[in-house]
């Protein structure tokens, strides 16, 4: 990502809608699948809030490739290491209950090799949860400024993991109820011709709705996949 970003990523993880709704979601897959106490790593870890939350009930590590990210995370208490995947990151293998790769892949040339040295930290039962963005059609400013290399289908995901040798347990769009709405900001905005990208949370009360509307889709995934949505989340295995 851009540096800039990193910064603004630290002071509005807790209380912007998005990312607050997404961590709801993400612990409540993983209720669906691990006990407390699980060991986990966190790929692509960034400032370190998901981590955070993480270590409340779990065993918990992260890893990010940028030292800016890393310190920004350790400034939350958690423990980080700086590298990135396919490269040794001094993690042992076959030692974890789940690796989340959270809106990680989209951003590596190789998202199959990748996702491949991933799933060798796993213990034989553990899982590989991913997020992505969707749709190449949406690539657009704020792609660009996060750096990412592709978006993705149900399709194109699940090749790439099937080409990593993983079992796809579940594979689901998600960030459904909300996609209408920003379908007509993003067409707006290429109307317009406008490049910018704001991180910054709309109004209190609308930040608010958001964050629970979004969050309400956790108590679908798991049980049944959505079939379209702003991104996808997947629960994979070793095959």
């Amino acid at each position: 990502m851009e540096a800039y970003l990193y910064e603004e990523m630290f002071r509005l993880e807790e209380r912007h809608w998005w990312f607050a709704a997404k961590h709801q979601i993400v612990l409540a897959m993983l209720a669906r699948y691990l006990p407390a106490g699980a060991k986990i790593v966190d790929i692509g870890c960034g400032c370190g809030r998901m981590l955070q939350l993480l270590s409340q009930r779990h065993e918990a590590i992260g890893v990010d490739a940028s030292p800016l990210a890393a310190d920004f995370a350790r400034q939350r208490g958690v423990n980080v290491v700086q590298g990135m995947l396919p490269e040794p990151i001094g993690l042992p293998p076959g030692e974890f209950d789940a690796v989340l790769m959270l809106d990680v892949l989209e951003h590596l040339d190789d998202d199959v090799t990748c996702a491949r040295a991933a799933a060798s930290l796993l213990k034989p039962d553990g899982i590989l949860l991913i997020t992505v963005p969707a749709y190449q059609w949406l690539f657009g400013p704020h792609d660009v400024a996060h750096h990412h290399r592709r978006r993705y289908t149900r399709k194109t995901l699940k090749h790439a993991l099937e080409d990593a040798n993983l079992q796809v347990d579940y594979l689901s769009y998600y960030n459904a109820i909300l996609f209408p709405l920003a379908l007509v900001q993003r067409s707006a905005q290429r109307m317009k011709r406008d490049q910018t990208v704001s991180t910054a949370p709309p109004p209190a009360p609308i930040n608010a709705l958001f964050r629970s509307i979004f969050a309400s889709e956790r108590h679908i995934l798991g049980k049944l996949p959505l079939p379209f949505g702003l991104s996808l989340l997947a629960v994979a295995r070793r095959g």
